[in-house]
């Protein structure tokens, strides 16, 4: 009689139940998993902008409506309110803001760029925009001054000169101080650019100003000269 082996048979039925992988199966398994990531994966969208601005260079305040402007090197303006209001504004040119002045409590804000330009914002709208603009051309802006409660803001250049804007036109007035008015007559030396102007609060006809080489103006606008000089060796 011929013996049964049962362990064969077990073995047969354990390679039956079990196939081994398919090459094939494991190849199109591959390929739906991605093995590096592409551009269309992604998608860049603005979320927040947090903390205080990167490359800061200038900065204004207003006291009465309590807004805290800041200018970058980048050209970029953030105002800063209330707790939690905050808002953000470029400049196309992208030139570095070297000056703000903030018309007091009448929603406006005029910078001056690196680029010898200036611009008058409106704040009251919800996104602030520019109104105006003007370039100089000829000379280079190194300090500007707005009295309060004045139309006239005092462009200084580096040429020692000083212009006047009209701020409800800006527009350039035909009023200008130049450098060669302002110091003494008998001295021949330049005295540098302006790096400072002043309003007296008690006459808005009275305006100081400095010179980089240390000379002190305190000018008469009404009758357009200088009333007394300063001069410093420092």
């Amino acid at each position: 009689m011929k013996k049964f082996n049962i362990r064969k048979v077990l073995d047969g039925l354990t390679a039956v139940s079990s196939p081994s992988p398919s090459p094939q199966l494991g190849a199109k398994e591959n390929e739906l998993i991605p093995e590096t990531l592409q551009s269309e994966h992604f998608q860049l969208c603005k979320t927040v902008r947090h903390g205080f601005p990167y490359q800061p260079s200038s900065m204004a305040f207003d006291p009465v409506q309590k807004i805290l402007a800041i200018g970058t090197q980048s050209g970029a303006l953030r105002l800063f309110g209330r707790p939690g209001v905050e808002c953000y504004c470029q400049h196309e040119s992208g030139a570095a803001v070297i000056q703000l002045q903030f018309l007091i409590n009448e929603g406006a804000l005029v910078s001056a760029l690196a680029d010898d330009s200036i611009h008058l914002w409106n704040l009251r709208q919800k996104r602030p925009a520019v109104l105006h603009s003007l370039k100089f051309n000829k000379e280079r802006i190194t300090f500007c001054h707005l009295p309060f409660q004045s139309k006239w803001l005092y462009i200084g250049s580096e040429r020692g000169n000083i212009h006047i804007v009209n701020v409800e036109s800006f527009t350039l007035s035909g009023y200008t101080i130049m450098w060669n008015k302002a110091i003494e007559l008998s001295s021949k030396a330049h005295p540098g650019p302006v790096v400072h102007i002043s309003d007296n609060p008690m006459d808005e006809g009275k305006l100081i100003i400095g010179f980089e080489a240390g000379i002190v103006v305190l000018w008469d606008l009404k009758s357009k000269r200088a009333d007394y000089r300063y001069t410093y060796d420092e």
